[in-house]
């Protein structure tokens, strides 16, 4: 009898085991999935908001505009193309320096205006930093993925200074929930800017206004439509008023680019929806699908299938 006791310990150890087996095989596979979910949502979500360190990125606008030179000449008025030309230079840790150059081409190829800037740009924010680029600059640079809350600043290169946002309304254009801004800059001095003109600055200073609208696809952040309508004078810096405008404009993007950025704001939006939505929430189902299973099987007394 001593002997036959060591022999049935090892049995119900056995027995044991064997029924452990198959819990083991219930609940292992969809732990795995659902920490897998865990790691994509938290990790490839952020990965694809997170601007590239190769980013690059081309607009083109147009433009109905008036400019004289003198504030008794007469105006000429004319249409002109705009191009804006991003491109990330370096990327250290969370910040990029972005190189973003503008320029405005009447039809006949004259070049009408030019300037390149050099911007610190926070890579999950998009909000200018300051100390990184060739001037201290506060607000967004670019839109945010995931936009959420209150905007109310921006400072790009389409402007010399900051403009203000207010959030006007949500708006459906091809299928796409936009949200849209409306933008206002007030007497921006500009003199520099303008110092190849006449008189620019010795007997006159220059203040610009605008104002518009912008249309944005919040989920990825890309600006898809813009509208821009404003003017510069000539400013008596003896009384601080506008004798005169010298450059009026209407401005917006080109049906092409316009066409172009809902395409990648569409498949960038998608990316991201899939990484934090479906490809976790499709892998949890999977999991409690693959528990339903296997409870189903383990209370019928056969271990469930690895197919």
């Amino acid at each position: 009898m001593g002997a036959d006791a060591p022999h049935a310990s090892a049995v119900v150890n056995a027995l044991q085991r064997r029924r452990s087996i198959p819990v083991l095989w219930v609940l292992a596979p969809p732990a795995f999935l659902i920490v897998t979910a865990a790691i994509v949502r938290l990790s490839l979500g952020p990965a694809l908001e997170r601007l590239s360190a190769d980013y690059t990125s081309s607009v083109i606008l147009e433009s109905d505009s008036r400019f004289r030179q003198t504030p008794d000449a007469a105006f000429a008025a004319f249409h002109q193309q705009g191009r804006r030309v991003d491109q990330v230079l370096s990327a250290t840790g969370d910040v990029a320096v972005v190189q973003s150059h503008i320029d405005w081409t009447t039809d006949t190829g004259q070049v009408n205006y030019q300037t390149t800037g050099l911007y610190g740009v926070d890579r999950k924010t998009r909000q200018n930093v300051a100390g990184y680029g060739d001037l201290s600059r506060s607000g967004q640079f670019m839109f945010p993925p995931q936009l959420k809350g209150v905007t109310d600043k921006i400072w790009d290169p389409y402007y010399g200074g900051p403009r203000h946002l207010a959030f006007d309304r949500n708006e459906v254009v091809d299928g796409l929930t936009l949200a849209v801004y409306r933008f206002t800059i007030a007497n921006l001095d500009e003199t520099k800017t303008y110092d190849y003109l006449p008189d620019v600055p010795e007997r006159f200073g220059v203040g610009t206004d605008g104002e518009g609208f912008l249309w944005v696809e919040p989920v990825s952040g890309i600006l898809v439509d813009m509208t821009d309508n404003g003017h510069s004078f000539f400013v008596d810096p003896a009384t601080g008023k506008s004798i005169g405008d010298f450059s009026v404009w209407q401005a917006r993007y080109s049906a092409q680019s316009k066409a172009e950025l809902f395409d990648v704001a569409a498949s960038i939006r998608q990316r991201i929806s899939a990484a934090k939505i479906w490809l976790p929430a499709a892998l949890i189902v999977l999991s409690l699908a693959w528990v339903g299973t296997g409870l189903l099987w383990l209370r019928r007394g056969t271990r469930p299938s690895a197919e």
